[in-house]
Formats: C-alpha cells, sequence, structure tokens
C-alpha cells in the first residue's frame, strides 16, 4: 500500500527559470547530484505555471528571459497568496546595484552573479531553505512554539496593525545593545527608535510588510562594539495568529557576520584556486616553447650558421609558434559561452571523416582502429566542427595510450530512453588511467603525459563541448588493460 506524502518530502524542491539551456542544465545537474528535486522551466510564464504544478520551496530566477522577465516574476509571486512565501534568488550576469535593489524591492531573496561556483550556490541554497523552513515553524502558532522561539537563535518580535511591541524573545538583548532599557510590550515602534537606530530600520521594514502584505528582508551593517553583531539581517513576515482579528507583523533577526565573512572567503579562495590554476598552467604551457624560440633566435643571432641548420631552426621556431597558437585555440574553446551552430549533420559520416583524418596523421602504424555501428541514421543538432574536435581529442588520447601494438574502438549505439539518444563509446588497449586520477582527468591543465604533447587541456575541452551538446560523459579505466570514454548525447534520426 502506497504511504501518503509527508510534508518533509517537499521541502527540497527547486524550480530553476533559466532561457540559456546549457546554464538551465548545468544547474539541474549539480542540484540533483546534491539530492534536491528539481525542475526546470525557460521562460517567465513557464516558470509561473511550474510554481503552480511542481510547488518548488526555493525559485533560481533569471534576469533576462524571453516574455516574462525575472523581476516580472518575482512581482507576481509576491503578489499571490499561494506563493508569496516563496524563497527566490535571482541569477544574474551583471550584479549592479541598481538591478540588486530593483530585484529586492520586487521581493528576491538573495542574488548570485555569474559566473559563480557550485560550492557557493550549494551554501546559498542551503542557508536560505534553512530560513525558510524556520520560518514555517514560526508561522504555525506562538502558542504552540513559545519555547522554541524563546530558544531561539533569532531575535524575535511582533508588532501590531499600530506598530506597538507585543512581544520580544531575550536573543534581541543580544543582538542590539539597549543598554539598561526593557523591551516592554506596548512601546511603540517611534519611541524605540530613540534606543538605537535599528528600530528605525525595523520600523520602516513594519510599514513595508503592512503596505505589500509580502515578506520583506534587508541586511544592516550595524557599527555595534564587537560583543554585538557587525551584520544583521532583519526579515518582516505578515502573520495572522488563531483567534487575532487584527494583522500583526513578525520581524526576525539573525546575525549573519559570521555567513558574510565565511561567502567572502569562498569567494576569495575560489578566485585564488582559479588564477592559480590558469596562472600555472598558461605560464608552464607557454614558457616551454618561448625557451624554444628564444634559444633558436640566439643561435641565428651568432654568424656561421648554415643555410640547412638555419632551416631546422626555422622549423623549429614555426613549429613551437604552432603549438602555443593550439593552446590558445584550446583555451578558446574551454572558457567561452558558446551558442550552437544552426547545423546538423549525420554521426557515421562524421565519425567515418574523423577517424580517416586522424589515420593520416598517427605516427604509431601498428595501431588498429575499428568502427563498428549498424548503419544507424543518427542526426545531431550543433556544431559540426566542435563535434569533430571531441573526437580528435579523444582518439588522440587513446593512440598516445598504447605504446606499439594495440587496437580503439569506436562503437556507435542506441539507447533505450524516452526521447531518442545515441551512445559512443571510445575504448583503447593501453595502458590505462590510474583509480586515483580518474576524478581529474575533466580538469583543466591535468594531465597524466610528460612530454610536451600533453597540454592537459583535450579532456576539459572535450568535456566542455559534450556539455553544449546537451550530452554527458564517463569513463571507465583499469591499469594495463585499457579504458573506454562513454558519451550519451540526445539525437534524432533520419526520417524525425
Amino acid at each position: 500500500m502506497n504511504q501518503p506524502a509527508r510534508e518533509e518530502d517537499f521541502l527540497n524542491r527547486v524550480l530553476i527559470v533559466e532561457d540559456e539551456p546549457d546554464i538551465s542544465d548545468y544547474l539541474y545537474e549539480t542540484l540533483s547530484l546534491s539530492g534536491y528535486e528539481v525542475c526546470q522551466a525557460y521562460d517567465g510564464l513557464e516558470g509561473l505555471d511550474k510554481i503552480r504544478e511542481f510547488k518548488p520551496n526555493l525559485l533560481l530566477l533569471d534576469i533576462m528571459m524571453p516574455k516574462l522577465n525575472g523581476i516580472e516574476v518575482c512581482r507576481r509571486i509576491r503578489a499571490n497568496d499561494d506563493m508569496r512565501s516563496l524563497r527566490v534568488i535571482i541569477i544574474t550576469a551583471k550584479g549592479s546595484l541598481e538591478e540588486k535593489l530593483e530585484g529586492f524591492e520586487a521581493g528576491a531573496n538573495d542574488f548570485i552573479v555569474k559566473p559563480f561556483s557550485s560550492s557557493e550556490l550549494l551554501a546559498r541554497i542551503e542557508a536560505h531553505l534553512r530560513i525558510d523552513n524556520l520560518t514555517r515553524d514560526l508561522e504555525i502558532s506562538e502558542k504552540r512554539y513559545r519555547q522554541l522561539i524563546e530558544n531561539s537563535p533569532d531575535g524575535i518580535l511582533l508588532f501590531s496593525d499600530r506598530s506597538k511591541l507585543l512581544f520580544t524573545n531575550a536573543r534581541v538583548n543580544s543582538l542590539v545593545p539597549l543598554k539598561d532599557f526593557a523591551l516592554e510590550p506596548g512601546i511603540s515602534i517611534k519611541a524605540l527608535c530613540a534606543i538605537s537606530p535599528v528600530f528605525n530600520e525595523i520600523g520602516k521594514l513594519v510599514n513595508r510588510v503592512y503596505e505589500t502584505r509580502l515578506n520583506v528582508a534587508r541586511t544592516l551593517v550595524t557599527g555595534f562594539p564587537r560583543s554585538f553583531p557587525a551584520i544583521l539581517e532583519i526579515r518582516g513576515i505578515p502573520t495572522e495568529l488563531p483567534d487575532s482579528r487584527v494583522p500583526m507583523v513578525q520581524v526576525v533577526m539573525r546575525d549573519v557576520t559570521e555567513k558574510h565573512n565565511m561567502e567572502k572567503i569562498l569567494a576569495r579562495t575560489e578566485k585564488i584556486n582559479a588564477l592559480g590554476i590558469l596562472t600555472a598552467g598558461i605560464a608552464h604551457e607557454i614558457n616551454n616553447p618561448l625557451t624554444g624560440i628564444s634559444n633558436a633566435i640566439q643561435i641565428l643571432q651568432k654568424s656561421g650558421t648554415d643555410i640547412s641548420k638555419r632551416t631546422e631552426i626555422f622549423d623549429l621556431v614555426l613549429s613551437n609558434i604552432s603549438r602555443i597558437t593550439r593552446i590558445i585555440d584550446d583555451l578558446r574553446v574551454f572558457s567561452r559561452q558558446e551558442r550552437f551552430e544552426g547545423s546538423q549533420f549525420d554521426l557515421v559520416g562524421i565519425i567515418e571523416e574523423t577517424i580517416k583524418l586522424l589515420r593520416y596523421q598517427r605516427e604509431n602504424d601498428q595501431i588498429e582502429t575499428l568502427f563498428i555501428h549498424e548503419n544507424p541514421e543518427f542526426i545531431l543538432r550543433g556544431s559540426k566542427n566542435q563535434f569533430q574536435q571531441l573526437l580528435v581529442n579523444l582518439l588522440l588520447n587513446a593512440t598516445r595510450a598504447i605504446a606499439g601494438a594495440g587496437q580503439i574502438t569506436v562503437e556507435l549505439s542506441s539507447i533505450d530512453s524516452p526521447a531518442s539518444a545515441a551512445t559512443i563509446k571510445i575504448s583503447d588497449t593501453g595502458c590505462g588511467i590510474p583509480e586515483d586520477q580518474l576524478e581529474q582527468i575533466f580538469d583543466p591543465f591535468f594531465t597524466t603525459k610528460r612530454d610536451w604533447h600533453g597540454t592537459g587541456l583535450g579532456l576539459a575541452v572535450s568535456y566542455r563541448i559534450v556539455q553544449l551538446f546537451k550530452g554527458t560523459i564517463q569513463v571507465k579505466s583499469t591499469v594495463g588493460q585499457g579504458t573506454t570514454f562513454t558519451i550519451t548525447l540526445p539525437v534524432s534520426k533520419a526520417q524525425d
């Protein structure tokens, strides 16, 4: 017998409203792997429909979208009684102050600026869902949860419709310097403003909640002494208690100093880490050919170099320049936010063409390449050049993994799926990859090769290209036996 759904089963639902398919798919995969139940929408109107259907408790919302932009979506959410408690994190590419102010005025809870790290995204979502869960508890009943409120780590105040204090918990005294003043029920916000500037901001927030009947949040830099929070988050919540005839506003005060500092540390760490990887990788890969060019020029500067030697040196210079160019081209593909070309091509034909191309370039003639397929007429949409580069990268890796005689097998087949899909398996009989390195092989500049051929960008670029085609790539390897890369791609049949 089926068990009834519990409320906790619906507390980790996230709706992504993003019109860029590759970004939306990246968010979907990241959240799904972290245990969230995720749904996608690709414009503002579809997003509002999915909120009613999917009933998420957190929304990741892009600003620039067709049909209805993110700001207007946020306004409509806050104006709807069934949606207004939904937490909204806006994702934007600009992050300007004006844009943030407009978003907060519309009712957004937070902003994340593109590009962002997955760790920051998950940390923010987790923090907002914690706040959301606490708010749910606090709105149930003051009487039933009085003890919970008194022991809450947040400061909690309840105001009447005439902006008079009805209730406060003990935590407020440790969040706001009150000196010898006692927060007694019945005192007005106007009188509280004389105690601390924080209450002036609370007064504005309470008025805003009464005007909009929406949740309103603000973050304040307090300027308090060290024993008090440096940064406070205050949130106003329209509240209706049982048997109450008048609307009230609940104010939650939270010390977010540590959270704010941790976010700054995380952002700084990610920036330093990215700069370190790029700087070390680019310096290592470009300095080697530059050294060769420099040495060649020094030799040419000397007199007495014969023509054949000069020709050999010129060839070396051109070879090193070509190497630098390849590194820059790889970086461009890996880093740019590309859209699909509006072309389509046959998978069998492009694979055969790529295998033929590599046969002419291969240094090791003892390697046999097999292409196994049942002549399926799969059509792939996107950039033909990028897909060919993906195949070249994987086939060259397979070739270099084999010392002496060996075999590379490319197998194309269909899979059982709700939508048409194809798998491409590229297997080699090479040296294999150690298990402790498998999780790193798609990282930029990671390479197991010790000669100059290994830039460490090939698999990183390949991973990015697979993402652009909305596919997946997996690897299995056994040291001494070989490696298999499996690519799964959405395709259409020739007759479709």
